[in-house]
């Protein structure tokens, strides 16, 4: 089959510093790796950016933490990428993102260590929340078919994705595809249709952005439940491996590759569908693979996990039809968190969680404390009114209850509250 696209991959067995400690000798070799992959794609990066061009850099904030926790922009990726561009005379260059859980962006901005990378190159940080948007149309019957666009993503003459490679609870792997998702507004609309109909969204984000190239940020990768795995073996801190291209679908598919899963391309649901409404193609044998052999440093990262039953002590789910991509995910990592931490094996009461489509009826009467999770199961609390309910409400409105994973407000929280009061009133 004809060769459709190119893309390039990078690898460096230097030290390279860390994402928040790096040297100008460290920043100059990561250069040296992107540059290497804008030759190898488009020809250099003269081909990407025109003199005088406006350029997006799209990054992936999440949440404000330390760089070197590894699950978001990588300063030393993203300033080495600004230098790159800023080298062909761009007439702007500014760092857009919306970052997640209704947050303040330019704090994640500043406490991920963007903001000063902004300050050394002179590139304009871009928060969304801060900025106008625009309402596209996918004129078909699909999910997420309206939404709003940030003004400067369309007004950019050039639209560069910076996507953090990373296996994801929510959606398989976030990758080129994935990061559009933080060109929405504010909680409302990153919530809606974050359920199953989580990757027909992504791919009409994508499609939306017009993205021109895109570099994967993979010094520091994610795998198993990230982005917020309570495991430290899920931040690899040595893969110091990038790629990138053109053609999201494309570096989605090299990505799986890299990562040693089977059958590359076809393990995420937004790849696929991307591939099959145009963005791009998951075939391999249609991929040139450039500069270094996948075989020489790919590695097998652990996929998701969102197994909830028989997996956490003193932990009873009543599982009913719950989505994969929205209650299910995020009970596993809130539940994750306080088995790792060990607050479950202290609970002095057992735990049962309602979540999903509920068809049980019989239970009345429990012996421990009751939590339900998503609109699916909010009926069970007309059995167990006194019950601690995450779902839709008027401050965080759609079903799939993302601010369950809010430190101050989640489940893991709460969860660690009753402990506190269980072992106080038994001193």
């Amino acid at each position: 089959m004809a060769i459709k696209t190119t893309v390039g991959v990078a690898h460096s067995a230097a030290d390279l510093g860390k994402p928040a400690e790096y040297t100008r000798e460290h920043l100059d070799a990561v250069k040296g790796m992107i540059r290497d992959i804008a030759d190898q794609t488009m020809g250099g990066m003269r081909n990407i950016v025109k003199p005088g061009d406006k350029v997006l850099i799209k990054i992936n904030t999440v949440i404000p933490v330390p760089a070197n926790a590894g699950f978001t922009t990588d300063p030393r990726m993203l300033e080495a990428l600004v230098e790159l561009v800023q080298e062909q005379r761009p007439s702007r260059v500014q760092i857009g993102e919306r970052c997640a859980l209704g947050g303040d962006t330019l704090k994640a901005m500043r406490e991920c260590g963007i903001e000063e990378v902004a300050l050394r190159t002179g590139a304009e940080l871009c928060p969304f929340d801060h900025v106008p948007f625009d309402m596209y149309t996918i004129d078909r019957p699909v999910s997420f078919n309206e939404f709003p666009v940030p003004r400067p993503v369309r007004d950019a003459d050039v639209y560069i994705g910076l996507p953090k490679m990373k296996v994801h609870v929510h959606t398989i792997f976030t990758g080129a595809m994935k990061l559009q998702f933080g060109n929405l507004p504010d909680y409302d609309w990153m919530v809606r249709c974050h359920r199953d109909d989580i990757f027909q969204k992504i791919v009409n984000l994508t499609r939306a952005a017009n993205p021109k190239w895109f570099v994967m940020d993979s010094l520091y990768a994610c795998q198993g439940n990230g982005p917020f795995s309570a495991y430290s073996d899920d931040l690899i801190k040595d893969f110091n491996t990038i790629c990138g291209g053109p053609d999201p679908v494309a570096v989605d598919t090299v990505c799986e590759a890299l990562m040693d899963w089977d059958e590359p391309g076809t393990n995420v649901p937004s790849t696929v569908l991307g591939a099959a409404e145009g963005l791009g193609t998951n075939l391999l044998d249609e991929i040139e693979i450039a500069g270094a052999p996948l075989a020489s440093v790919k590695r097998r990262f652990r996929r998701a996990n969102t197994t909830l039953q028989g997996v956490f002590p003193n932990v009873n789910l009543i599982m009913g039809s719950t989505c994969e991509a929205g209650c299910k995910a995020i009970l596993r990592m809130q539940l994750d968190q306080l088995k790792a931490d060990g607050t479950l094996s202290r609970l002095k009461r057992p735990l049962y969680v309602f979540t999903g489509l509920q068809f049980e009826e019989k239970f009345t009467d429990l012996d421990g404390d009751v939590i339900v999770v998503g609109d699916c199961a909010k009926p069970a609390l007309d059995r167990f009114p006194g019950a601690q309910y995450w779902g839709s409400s008027e401050r965080f409105p759609n079903c799939t209850p993302i601010w369950a994973n809010m430190p101050d407000l989640g489940i893991a929280n709460y969860v660690r509250q009753l402990v506190e009061v269980g072992t106080a009133a038994n001193e």
